[in-house]
């Protein structure tokens, strides 16, 4: 009824062409301090979909799932293609559209003083602050995954995330992993415990 469909994919090409290498990233938060490494690759965005994010929580003291005084910074410069209901998505190549190049996108950013959709950022400028808002939650954190053309992609897969030189590896369920740089190794603990914590030089 739809013919023959590796017919059709042959006439569109591949979803990673050949030399395709994830651009520089940055862990998403500010140089000197200390957050939590609180899941390790687990779904990207819906059931269904890569485990593709790594949960980042500030270590702060403050309550659970308060708007923390913290900021999320940008991983990359790009374009702020949505800002709502605690989600930005930060398209890298800028021509607005999150179904064509590299597109990061953040959850749990609260409402207030997240970046306004059309704002041009560069690496490191605040997106806002962490919370729970935006999706399920257990405590204030960011979730942060990536797109290419569209597709959601997995943390530990063909084009692994690398954050500040730190590459994600996934554990044997989800939400489990770990992030290595150098030989040193941080580890997922929902809890923060010792071990998780991380350090952006």
């Amino acid at each position: 009824m739809f013919g023959d469909p590796w017919q059709a994919a042959a006439q569109i090409g591949p979803l990673f062409s050949d030399g395709l290498a994830q651009p520089a990233l940055e862990l998403p938060f500010a140089p000197g301090e200390y957050w939590s490494l609180t899941s390790g690759p687990h779904i990207s965005w819906r059931t269904g979909t890569p485990r593709g994010a790594l949960d980042f929580a500030p270590i702060t003291g403050e309550p659970p799932c308060t708007i923390s005084r913290t900021l999320v910074t940008a991983s990359a410069a790009g374009l702020v293609v949505r800002s709502d209901n605690g989600v930005v998505a930060l398209d890298l190549d800028g021509d607005g559209l999150e179904q064509t190049g590299w597109v990061l996108v953040y959850m749990h950013i609260a409402g207030q003083d997240r970046v306004p959709l059309g704002t041009w950022i560069e690496t490191n400028a605040p997106i806002g602050h962490p919370s729970c808002e935006g999706g399920t939650a257990t405590g204030t954190n960011v979730h942060l995954a990536r797109k290419y053309n569209g597709e959601w992609l997995a943390a530990d897969g063909p084009l692994t995330m690398v954050l500040s030189g730190w590459v994600a590896h996934q554990g044997e369920l989800s939400y489990e992993g770990t992030l290595e740089k150098d030989g040193q190794i941080v580890s997922a603990h929902p809890d923060g415990s010792s071990g998780s914590t991380i350090i952006r030089k």
